[in-house]
């Protein structure tokens, strides 16, 4: 009995060799194993050191007097064309990034402008902006005729200011220079909240008192969207007026598209290049001479820090997809529910 059960460990032991070798090959592979997981580990550490922006030294924020300025309601306008020290046109934000070559600064509108101190964000000669972009979230709408970004150092002190010129107002005195909050659209049915009466400031809440009531034309909240980087729309205007804006024809196509196509007037992505077309096509309020196209798709990945495909671009989506096709998709569409 005793030999039976020592020749059967005899025979355990044989398998257990055979099949899984010896404990020092064993203990070999897992060093193996071990190794080759801690040289995947600082690979990818590696790799997201070098994505990390280089150290950088943050500019000391200025309040010029001329903002304050901004805030005198009685006042002669001021010309901000010729307050060139603080008062920039607003293709000036992509100075010192890969994007400024691509924006043509020359083909925006000319009452759209950033501060000094918007622009200026840290203290660099060499290396490129494009990671310290600053993000567009305030603008004061000057006399109802200017658009100003402005920092959210220059945007605190307007808040106060025109929140006691708010306080002391009197009756029938209604403002027309108004700071308001704009919102990145990343999510369907979220609100930007700068066309919302009663969350700027003053505030639109009656016929006497506030702030005139003065929605942004579309116009000029299309170019806000480009500046942006927005991945949605709130309704098919705004979605139709962005595409006119960047020249884009999109689908579905009439008769004379399709007949434009053919005759090379739309280019595969959906750009019309010359005016001519562009007349003919209802393309008229497009304000960029050459295709800007692929700076709007790095400017939506540069804002959203994101990878915008070229098939999932809101742009280039308009084009190839379908009106119907577009709603139900997940990429970055337009909210058509509202």
């Amino acid at each position: 009995m005793v030999y039976w059960i020592f020749n059967a460990m005899d025979s355990v032991s044989k398998r257990l060799w055979d099949y899984g070798g010896s404990k020092k090959l064993l203990t070999q592979l897992l060093d193996e194993e071990q190794q080759r997981e801690l040289e995947r580990e600082q690979e990818l550490e590696e790799e997201r050191q070098q994505k990390r922006p280089p150290s950088v030294r943050p500019y000391e924020p200025q309040l010029h007097n001329e903002i304050k300025a901004l805030c005198d309601m009685h006042g002669p306008m001021l010309n901000l064309s010729k307050l060139t020290s603080v008062f920039c046109p607003i293709a000036d934000a992509f100075l010192g990034t890969t994007l400024y070559r691509e924006c043509q600064p020359h083909c925006w509108q000319q009452n759209l402008w950033i501060t000094d101190e918007f622009k200026r964000v840290i203290q660099t000669y060499r290396e490129s902006l494009d990671p310290f972009l600053r993000p567009a979230r305030w603008i004061l709408i000057y006399r109802n005729e200017h658009i100003i970004f402005v920092s959210p150092f220059e945007a605190n002190w307007l808040m106060g200011r025109l929140h006691d010129l708010y306080r002391k107002q009197s009756p029938g005195e209604l403002f027309t220079t108004t700071l308001r909050l704009l919102l990145l659209r990343t999510r369907r049915d979220q609100s930007i909240i700068v066309n919302t009466t009663t969350l700027k400031i003053p505030p639109s809440i009656g016929p006497d008192r506030g702030a005139v009531t003065f929605p942004i034309p579309i116009e000029w909240l299309v170019a806000f969207f480009i500046f942006n980087g927005t991945l949605y729309f709130e309704t098919t205007d705004e979605q139709a007026a962005y595409c006119r804006c960047l020249g884009v024809c999109p689908k579905p196509r009439t008769e004379i598209e399709e007949d434009a196509i053919e005759k090379c007037w739309i280019t595969v992505d959906g750009f019309v290049k010359k005016s001519e077309h562009r007349d003919l096509l209802q393309l008229q309020q497009c304000r960029f001479h050459a295709n800007p196209l692929a700076f709007d798709r790095k400017l939506v990945e540069n804002r959203n820090n994101t990878h915008a495909p070229l098939i999932s671009h809101v742009v280039i989506q308009y084009y190839h997809f379908s009106f119907e096709q577009k709603v139900k998709s997940l990429g970055f569409t337009s909210n058509l529910n509202t």
